[in-house]
């Protein structure tokens, strides 16, 4: 009862991060992994299983993980499963398939997981995977060793996603097994395991520079008031926080990004390091499979993340793909390739506008084929996900200086043309713009990376600025300099 009574209370706020930017520092590799605009794939149906992804362990009917290794050890016992498993597990991502990621220009990978991985079955107890808890001795320990250590050899940073929760944030397979309905978000029992199992990863994870973020939830279900999923991401962040004051926290929109941007902003911004994930698909919907494929692409302008939420808060969209319904290519006249290139083009362009902490294709590889427009590889090498270009030529120092004149003199000509009597601080200008460009030409130098999570990154500088020179309220000049250097890196090839 006082565990139940202390989430309540905990869940009222979220507390504030540690700074994006470390105060008079230049950026850190681990503060660009945790802060730049990643370029990401799914490892989808690694470690939860998905059938129409990975479909080997699914006998006798079984449609959900959970159902599935239970079939598997009844029929082969719990040595031969966990064999089996970890094999799937060590072998999903070699080293061809690294340096084809790297190759590509690959930023980072989003892992799916289940709870009933974490520390090797440790938090199975009293839940349903309990049975099964000995099949998963070593995921956890793979997953560190194989995926994020690996990953990090490569310049590859990893968004640890822990996709299924304890009785359902929503009635997907994806939830390792069935439900009727999302039965988390009404069970104190279950937030409050699920919170001990968060401080556990947020505790491992600390050790590792290169994780982009713990993301809390996958695809929490609509709700008008979203009250109880409020209440957990804040519970969540606080338990987090306790032993990780850094890691991006990323939560759920609940397919209302208006909303939860709202939320973030009116409760301390960009000083809470939570990034906001949403999903993008045009295959699913009544409305979308009545359209044809140019009419979906001309409408992604106006329904990715729409409203300016982006300027709110941080996202990322956690998962699109190319895929469009049959419904939808019965309607399309034209070659299907270069519509899929079109829309996939459009989708990406959109993404590196608004979802500035990265996007995340869904996903990268499955057991028969190669996915076709659901798979990375394919949409990668026919060019509807364009690849990204690992080094630029990087600009001088006399760039710089004639870069700053130039826009600092347009600048100020503008301003004081607007008001002549108005005594303007355009000197802060000139200090945005430099702190900008510093900020994104480190991040620049390696691998050619963007400064992404922006409200957060520049909430930290702007605090900075405060510090040394003193609130004002000019302070937007200094934020109209800061952003016009990263919008120059931005489009910078």
């Amino acid at each position: 009862m006082f565990r139940q009574l202390k989430l309540k209370i905990s869940g009222q706020a979220v507390p504030v991060s540690k700074a994006a930017a470390d105060e008079g520092k230049e950026p850190s590799i681990r503060s660009i992994y945790q802060s730049r605009q990643n370029f990401g794939v799914n490892f989808g149906s690694v470690f939860v299983l998905e059938k129409f992804i990975y479909d080997k362990q699914f006998i006798e009917g079984a449609t959900v993980e959970l159902d599935a290794i239970k079939n598997c050890v009844k029929k082969k016992g719990v040595d031969e499963t966990r064999k089996e498993m970890e094999d799937h597990w060590n072998n999903y991502c070699s080293d061809e398939d690294w340096k084809w990621l790297r190759s590509k220009g690959v930023q980072s990978v989003r892992i799916p997981i289940g709870y009933w991985i974490v520390g090797g079955g440790k938090f199975t107890r009293g839940t349903s995977y309990a049975s099964i808890a000995e099949v998963y001795k070593n995921a956890w320990n793979i997953l560190i060793e194989k995926y994020i250590i690996k990953a990090e050899q490569y310049h590859i940073s990893v968004l640890v996603d822990l996709h299924a929760l304890e009785r359902g944030a929503n009635t997907g397979d994806h939830s390792g097994e069935k439900f009727s309905k999302p039965g988390f978000w009404n069970s104190s029992k279950s937030i409050s395991h699920t919170c001990d199992i968060l401080q556990f990863m947020a505790a491992e994870l600390a050790k590792f520079d290169n994780i982009s973020g713990l993301q809390i939830v996958n695809e929490a279900v609509f709700d008008n008031e979203g009250r109880h999923q409020k209440n957990y991401y804040a519970s969540a962040a606080n338990t987090i926080r306790k032993v990780n004051d850094n890691i991006p926290i990323v939560i759920s929109d609940g397919w209302w990004p208006q909303d939860y941007a709202n939320w973030i902003a009116n409760n301390g911004g960009g000083s809470l390091g939570v990034v906001i994930d949403d999903h993008v698909y045009r295959c699913f919907s009544d409305s979308d499979k009545c359209k044809d494929a140019d009419q979906l692409t001309r409408e992604l302008e106006n329904t990715i993340l729409p409203d300016n939420v982006a300027d709110k808060a941080d996202f990322i969209v956690g998962e699109y793909s190319c895929v469009l319904d049959g419904q939808t290519w019965s309607k399309t006249n034209g070659d299907r390739d270069s519509k899929v290139k079109q829309y996939g083009n459009k989708e990406v362009q959109i993404f590196q506008q608004r979802a500035r902490a990265g996007y995340y294709f869904w996903c990268y590889k499955f057991q028969w084929g190669d996915g076709g427009e659901w798979g990375f590889r394919p949409m990668v090498d026919r060019g509807a996900i364009p690849m990204r270009r690992t080094s630029i030529n990087l600009p001088s120092e006399d760039e710089f200086n004639k870069t700053l004149d130039e826009l600092y003199r347009q600048h100020e000509q503008y301003w004081n043309g607007q008001n002549p009597s108005e005594h303007y601080e355009h000197w802060r200008y000139k200090e945005g713009f430099t702190t900008g460009w510093a900020d994104s030409l480190a991040f620049a130098k390696f691998d050619n990376s963007r400064i992404g999570r922006l409200v957060a990154w520049k909430d930290a500088r702007m605090k900075e600025h405060i510090k040394a020179r003193g609130n004002s309220g000019f302070l937007w000049e200094w934020d109209q300099g800061f952003q016009r250097a990263v919008d120059i890196f931005a489009h910078r090839d």
